[in-house]
């Protein structure tokens, strides 16, 4: 199968490659000089300069505000005798499918930028909160009400010219379309975004958003006056490249040890948080040239010792615990490897009658 690799990356000729491969690994250990560095194998540690974000973006967007009055519940106030105040949040929104009820979204003639939507007999879902004068929650309403209603249904005896009239004509600006519900683009749709499970998030396309408030609450009749303001967008996902201050710092509450543990110390320490950094897929540090394949030059051999040899004369600067130094015998040219355990040496001398005595030492060996 053909790999596909960004056309002219090669490995190892950017400097952003050399900067990464300088900064050493996630563990904290130092850098190795590697001609190349493989992101595939080795992740980079840190944060970058920019984010890469896909984020969905309001291109164009209307709101207007409706109220009606709405009954909660029948008997009211024998069911709740101790409601004072009430608030309410917009669940979820059913749109008719009924002849000529259904929201209307055609592109503007001329004009195929824009799209005009008309809105009628939208049924909006509430969550109304009662409470008591304490503000102590008494209960959770589940409320149905119809805004914009057609002449003929039951909701018309709630219309009201300049408060709730019968449907909107909005215009948006739209240039990369609408959603559709069906492959064959024959409906449009407006998603909602509210509070229920499965719409609580913005789509391709056209939004709508719906944010309620009690005007008035009626204790004895159960009636408020309810206002909406109704927002349209049309929403597009679009990628761009992000300046950030750093990853965020996630507050953490502590439990109190009551031992001592490897768990209650883990659970008593800081929260744990993943540090592989993402690609930077453009100016300035080029990334995405890391995920070529290197050529594998490493030795996987185990670590050994090196013996040095010392003219006579001369000093070794590198500190004991490692290698010892071989001393010359005689003056001729034979050379004597001798091996140390760890620690048998002192630090590298500073002067040259410790050298001496050093020396002195290892003869005696």
């Amino acid at each position: 199968m053909p790999k596909y690799k960004p056309k002219g990356c090669k490995c190892g000729r950017s400097n952003a490659v050399n900067v990464i491969a300088a900064n050493g690994s996630c563990d904290g250990a130092p850098p190795v000089p590697e001609p190349c560095f493989d992101v595939c194998t080795t992740p980079i540690c840190g944060t970058p300069q920019y984010l890469t974000l896909l984020a969905p973006v309001v291109y164009d967007e209307i709101g207007i505000n409706l109220c009606r009055q709405i009954t909660l519940a029948a008997d009211f106030a024998t069911t709740y005798p101790n409601v004072e105040s009430s608030t309410a949040e917009a669940v979820s929104v059913t749109f008719s499918t009924a002849p000529g009820e259904v929201p209307a979204i055609a592109p503007i003639s001329g004009r195929p930028n824009c799209y005009s939507v008309t809105l009628r007999n939208l049924t909006v879902n509430f969550a109304v909160k009662l409470y008591d004068c304490a503000k102590r929650l008494i209960t959770v309403l589940p409320v149905s009400s119809t805004y914009l209603p057609a002449s003929g249904t039951p909701d018309y005896a709630y219309f009201d010219e300049d408060t709730n009239p019968s449907s909107v004509e909005l215009e948006l600006y739209a240039p990369y379309g609408v959603s559709y519900s069906a492959a064959d683009a024959a409906t449009p749709v407006i998603n909602y975004v509210g509070f229920a499970t499965g719409a609580s998030s913005p789509a391709q396309g056209l939004n709508m958003i719906i944010i309620p408030k009690v005007l008035s609450f009626d204790g004895a009749t159960g009636e408020v006056s309810m206002g909406l303001s109704l927002y349209l967008k049309s929403i597009y996902y679009s990628q761009y490249l992000i300046p950030h201050n750093g990853r965020a710092v996630v507050p953490k509450g502590s439990l109190i040890p009551q031992e001592d543990s490897v768990c209650m110390e883990f659970v008593s320490g800081g929260l744990l948080d993943r540090e592989i950094k993402p690609l930077e897929l453009g100016a300035p540090h080029h990334d995405e040239t890391l995920k070529n394949e290197c050529e594998n030059s490493g030795c996987c051999c185990p670590s050994y010792q090196k013996a040095v040899t010392l003219a006579p004369g001369t000093g070794d600067n590198t500190p004991g615990g490692g290698t010892a130094p071989t001393p010359s015998t005689g003056g001729g040219e034979h050379e004597v490897e001798i091996e140390l355990e760890e620690q048998s040496l002192p630090a590298a001398p500073d002067s040259p009658d410790s050298l001496l005595n050093t020396l002195a030492r290892l003869g005696s060996l």
